[in-house]
């Protein structure tokens, strides 16, 4: 009876120990691409700050902001070829459940919801030799998920799928944006 009551006081211990370990600030990079309905797939980056609180052993919440340049690119409107360039600023809420993974590393997967602001600029010829120059932004939902493991005791890589809708330049505009990243643990 005492080994169990051993044993099941290890496996409590243990446990809670495991949340711990990635509660906290961290900061990331983060790479991939953008699915923007009107062009294929541009280069996407950005930056990451952000806390993860302790809710219980095994789930914790991530409180994070973002900067990304979702794409870089141009597209075409009839006849016309336009140049953009698009930024989102987010801040968002990530519910974590973290789970042991291969190898016994730690791994967990997110839920991610949260606001965004999206600026696009946009930059065409008009003729004449000029090119005209139109900027437009929408606050908007950001939603999608995580899926992440802990290489080393500071450092995570991720991968993520994120979806956003802005209505900008009097039309719907849609980003699907997928890709990795690396988080570094303070």
């Amino acid at each position: 009876m005492k080994s169990r009551i051993v044993l099941l006081l290890a496996t409590l211990l243990s446990t809670s120990a495991f949340a711990s370990s990635v509660a906290g600030p961290y900061a990331g990079l983060k790479f991939g691409f953008t699915d923007y309905h009107k062009t294929t797939l541009p280069l996407q980056y950005g930056l990451t700050a952000g806390y993860a609180f302790d809710i219980n052993p095994r789930v914790t919440m991530g409180i994070e902001l973002n900067a990304t340049e979702l794409g870089d690119s141009l597209f075409f409107k009839g006849f016309r070829s336009i140049n953009y360039k698009t930024y989102s600023y987010s801040a968002a809420l990530k519910p974590k459940y973290h789970f042991l993974a291969l190898g016994y590393q730690p791994g967990y997967v997110a839920a991610v919801i949260g606001v965004s602001r999206i600026e696009e600029s946009r930059k065409y010829y008009v003729g004449g030799g000029e090119y005209q120059k139109d900027r437009d932004h929408d606050t908007t939902g950001i939603y999608g998920f995580e899926v992440g493991r802990e290489v080393t005791a500071n450092f995570d890589i991720i991968g993520y799928f994120n979806y956003q809708k802005a209505n900008m330049f009097g039309e719907n505009n849609y980003y699907h944006s997928y890709g990795f990243g690396i988080n570094y643990r303070f």
